[in-house]
């Protein structure tokens, strides 16, 4: 490795590297050096002054926003995971012509807990979960019909109450956006 030339970034000339990292050098001498660095100066402050931007927007973002955050990141997810599938409530499917809702079987005021969880959120058509609340006899049906008694019976007896610290919500909204990036390639589907 220690004979294997490189071009320089600066003048374009081959070389070989005489130091003892051979494959992390990419001049060939200094003044190449000093020009490679101011080549790459602007692009890496530029970077620097977006990431520092992005750190002080998030530093006063309130509680609320970052649960905005971490429900969306959950709820897209959701939406993901059941494509092609009909609505929870109705069973409409989705042809993709209309507007698809990730519906809480368990409302967030009645249970906090099952907030992210996504066992309690599924698709649903816009017209079930928001004119007719949920259509929530329907959509327990259709519950117990795709996962059994047992699981709706669990749903049902969660009723602690939780508050999600800034870096739990940081957390889930992290998690599910990794989520439905791998749902997106086709990875693995769960539920």
């Amino acid at each position: 490795m220690a004979n294997s030339r490189r071009k320089c970034g600066a003048c374009g000339v081959y070389f070989r590297p005489q130091q003892a990292f051979p494959g992390t050098v990419a001049w060939c001498s200094s003044d190449c050096a000093i020009t490679v660095a101011r080549k790459r100066s602007p692009a890496i402050q530029k970077r620097k002054e977006i990431a520092e931007r992005k750190q002080a927007k998030d530093r006063i973002k309130t509680r609320s926003e970052w649960l905005k955050e971490a429900q969306t990141a959950v709820n897209a997810y959701v939406r993901e995971r059941d494509r092609g599938r009909g609505c929870v409530s109705c069973d409409k499917p989705d042809d993709g012509s209309h507007q698809r809702h990730a519906s809480h079987y368990r409302s967030v005021k009645a249970c906090s807990a099952l907030r992210f969880n996504p066992r309690n959120i599924h698709s649903s058509c816009a017209q079930c979960n928001t004119h007719l609340s949920g259509n929530l006899i329907e959509y327990r049906k259709r519950l117990v019909e795709r996962f059994g008694p047992e699981e709706v019976e669990w749903l049902e007896s969660q009723n602690s109450i939780v508050r999600y610290t800034i870096d739990e919500l940081k957390a889930i909204r992290d998690e599910y956006k990794q989520k439905l990036k791998a749902l997106q390639q086709g990875q693995k589907r769960e539920i």
